[in-house]
This record gives structure tokens, sequence and C-alpha cells, in this order.
């Protein structure tokens, strides 16, 4: 007879993976391959660019951010239900869009303003929806 042994419980890493290293990598990825399709641009789309590319820091940088979000988020999908976790990662979008006007000296515009704010105002108020009580006829 072999016996049961319980399985160690799971640290509660999601929250704070889905608040400070997803939105984070999606940024540096983006800042990356903003860089590396810039120093591409003049480059035909052949093998010659896919040997390019892979000779660039910033792309071999760009698949090392993609490996560990994906790692990341599996960890956070592990953690927590997909309708919480997923609407908290738009929290990137607002970084890369201050990141376009910081790194890359982009315009931005009153409406990328607002736009930005009101994602943020939406994330905030998923994350609120999941404490009340559910809408609608009760089973």
């Amino acid at each position: 007879m072999t016996a049961v042994v319980p399985a160690p419980r799971r640290r509660r890493l999601a929250p704070m993976v889905l608040f400070a290293i997803l939105p984070l990598l999606t940024l540096a990825y983006q800042i990356a391959a903003k860089a590396s399709a810039g120093r591409l641009a003049q480059v035909r789309f052949d093998a010659d660019w896919l040997l390019a590319a892979a000779r660039l820091p910033s792309v071999q940088f760009l698949l090392a951010c993609e490996v560990a979000s994906f790692a990341a988020w599996m960890t956070v999908l592990a953690e927590m239900p997909l309708s919480a976790a997923f609407p908290l990662s738009a929290v990137s979008y607002v970084l890369i869009i201050a990141a376009s006007a910081v790194v890359f000296h982009e315009p931005l515009g009153l409406l990328q303003v607002l736009g930005s704010l009101a994602i943020l105002v939406g994330v905030w108020l998923i994350g609120r929806g999941g404490r009340e009580a559910p809408v609608g006829p009760v089973a």
C-alpha cells in the first residue's frame, strides 16, 4: 500500500506576476521589436533577413522576453481565473503608449491619453466586478 502524500501548496504569485512581470515583459518585448524593425527595415525579407534578425541582440532579447512571458502567463493562469487575469494584462497597452513617446519620441495625442485612462478604468471596473454578486436570475 502506498501512502498518499499531499501536494505542496502553491504560492500565490499570480497577482504579483500579473501586475509586475507580465506588463514589463510585454513592454520590453515591444521596445525590442520596434528597435529591431528599425534595424531590419532596409534588409530584403528573405533568408538573409532571417539571418540578420537572428544576429541582432534586440531580436535575441525579444525572444527571451517572449519565452519568459509565456512562463509567467502559464503561472498566472494556473493561479487565477482567465476572466480576471486577461483584462489585467491590458495594463501593458498603457505602458507601451507611454514608452512610444518616451523612448521613440513618437507623438502622444489627447485621444491616446484618454484611451489609456479608459483602459485603466476598465481594468479597475473588471477587477471590482469579480467581487460583486452575479447579475441575473439565480438558479
